[in-house]
């Protein structure tokens, strides 16, 4: 990766800071670099390319922070608990930017890169729920995805975490796999 390209990825949290997605353009974003527009058109092209890489840094960095806090812990429910708080906190220590790519999901070039990190997450924690006794696995890895997502966004506008929808996160697989009763 060149000097340009990581000189204009580090300012993107700045950006964030400052400006709106809406009011992000070329000028700005190479000014706050210090970098040249032919320097940014040569690494990214477009600003919603740009924001792209924006968002796979950022997703690149929580797979890091998930797979550091993760590393030598048996599977099964307790690694998914470690990687769901792992997620959280990450993208509550870069909510501002995190502010930008979730108004950027609007954007198709945005959303596919999120659908296919999803995909990749969904057969991971399938994986553990399967190992926990899950009945369906797969559905509900996708289920708790998505629970984890919306969990992001609640805790982005609260601006901290939210105990009450942590613990419902933890109730969903402390109990998903358990069997139901005779008479239900």
């Amino acid at each position: 990766m060149s000097d340009a390209t990581q000189k204009l990825l580090a300012a993107g949290p700045k950006l964030a800071e400052r400006y709106t997605l809406a009011e992000l353009n070329i000028a700005r974003i190479c000014a706050a670099a210090d970098v040249t527009t032919a320097q940014f058109k040569s690494a990214f092209g477009s600003v919603l390319a740009y924001v792209d890489a924006l968002q796979l840094r950022f997703m690149n960095e929580l797979r890091d922070r998930i797979v550091k806090v993760t590393a030598g812990s048996m599977p099964g429910l307790l690694r998914v608990k470690l990687a769901s708080e792992a997620y959280l906190s990450g993208c509550l220590e870069q909510r501002v930017l995190r502010g930008w790519l979730i108004e950027a999901r609007a954007q198709p070039l945005i959303s596919a890169g999120l659908r296919k990190q999803n995909q990749i997450y969904s057969v991971l924690v399938s994986a553990e729920l399967g190992d926990s006794g899950w009945t369906h696995p797969q559905a509900a890895a996708r289920l708790f995805l998505a629970m984890i997502n919306e969990a992001s966004v609640v805790e982005h506008r609260a601006g901290q975490p939210v105990t009450s929808v942590r613990e419902t996160l933890w109730d969903f697989l402390d109990h998903g796999a358990s069997p139901l009763p005779p008479d239900s």
